[in-house]
């Protein structure tokens, strides 16, 4: 049965308090999301004489809106993506504006992992980079869970300005990490790094439409994220879910994993893993190279993203395509056990993990991109 779901519109948000700008009127809009990335979103806009009135031209500059694909539900709205415009193009002949708009995340790229102490008190000059003894506030130390660690990064961006998102509560936790204001890493790449760690999280940043009217972006960090298991069968006619496509790479996958971390002097920080998961099983056995890490200067971190590699790349990597109705309600993240009967697979319950979804407003199937979960 196909969906019967509101048809969705775009809006207009004020980037720092999230207050609600206009309705934008557009011709054709397409988004993508993935867990632990940003996701992205484009939208066409066909100048219009209600187009024109808006006075597009001052309102919609990069890092200036926020722009949102929402829809009404029962008692509230439905926000399928939304972020920071990153990019704009006018096509003049064609009378026509093409939007790029990031997620969530996004935003965290445009902040610095520096504590915020120095807002106010920083001083242009040369630097001592000693890990052990920081010059003052150079350093920033968060502890707790690696959700809590997130949290805490988000929270120390937001203090150098305000930023519409809500912040989860704390949970607690015996992990520790120092930051160097030296690095000038940003934020959104030092909360990627905690999802590549052994034990590591995952991260979503989901837009939501508040009572008053206004966006804002939850942050969501966990071991694991899942809003929902669906269990789906396509060999059934009608529950609009189709097995697409299977693929399979085996770029990432490793046995053993070599790391480098940061250099002192003459001195570089090695270390290496190895599991037999894929030995075991009659693979080729493969290594491979992480020289990503170089401003780590603590063996056990290291240690961690090895670990980190590992657990990603010691399964096959098999990536599965699922069409789906959007009426399923599907976020990246969430599980689905998927029954079928196939000439290349035969015939199978797959047990699936959601990695990537995308969708277009002029068509109300969604299509999924999923790995196999390893549930042992």
């Amino acid at each position: 049965m196909a969906s019967q779901l509101a048809p969705l519109t775009v809006h207009v948000y004020e980037p720092v308090t999230g207050r609600h700008l206009y309705r934008l009127p557009y011709t054709a809009a397409d988004w993508t999301e993935s867990l632990n990335q940003p996701g992205s979103m484009n939208v066409t806009v066909d100048y219009t004489r209600t187009a024109a009135r808006l006075g597009l031209f001052e309102s919609l500059r990069c890092w200036k809106a926020l722009i949102a694909l929402q829809r009404a539900t029962n008692g509230g709205f439905e926000v399928v993506h939304a972020g920071p415009l990153t990019d704009w193009e006018w096509d003049a002949e064609n009378r026509s504006l093409k939007l790029t708009v990031g997620g969530g995340l996004t935003l965290l790229t445009k902040r610095l992992v520096i504590n915020h102490a120095l807002k106010d008190s920083w001083r242009d000059g040369s630097m001592l980079l000693d890990e052990k003894h920081p010059a003052g506030d150079m350093d920033l130390t968060l502890k707790g869970s690696y959700a809590d660690i997130a949290r805490g990064l988000t929270a120390e961006a937001m203090q150098w300005g305000g930023l519409p998102i809500s912040l989860p509560p704390v949970t607690g936790g015996d992990r520790t990490r120092t930051y160097y204001a030296w690095d000038l890493a940003t934020c959104a790449d030092r909360i990627l790094d905690l999802t590549s760690l052994e034990h590591g999280i995952e991260i979503r940043f989901d837009p939501r439409i508040r009572p008053d009217g206004s966006l804002i972006f939850d942050l969501h960090a966990g071991n694991e994220l899942i809003d929902n298991t669906h269990r789906w069968n396509a060999v059934i006619p009608g529950q609009r879910v189709i097995l697409s496509s299977v693929a399979g790479a085996g770029g990432s996958m490793t046995s053993q994993a070599w790391l480098t971390g940061g250099k002192d002097g003459d001195k570089t920080l090695m270390c290496r893993r190895t599991t037999a998961r894929l030995t075991d099983q009659g693979y080729l056995f493969c290594q491979s190279a992480d020289t990503t890490h170089t401003t780590v200067s603590d063996l056990r971190t290291l240690q961690a993203h090895a670990l980190g590699d590992l657990a990603q790349g010691a399964f096959p990597a098999e990536t599965y395509k699922v069409k789906v109705g959007e009426e399923h309600h599907v976020k990246v993240g969430d599980h689905a056990d998927l029954r079928v009967e196939d000439d290349h697979l035969g015939s199978r319950l797959l047990r699936l993990k959601i990695t990537d979804l995308s969708g277009s407003a002029d068509s109300d199937w969604l299509t999924l991109q999923a790995q196999e979960r390893n549930d042992t």
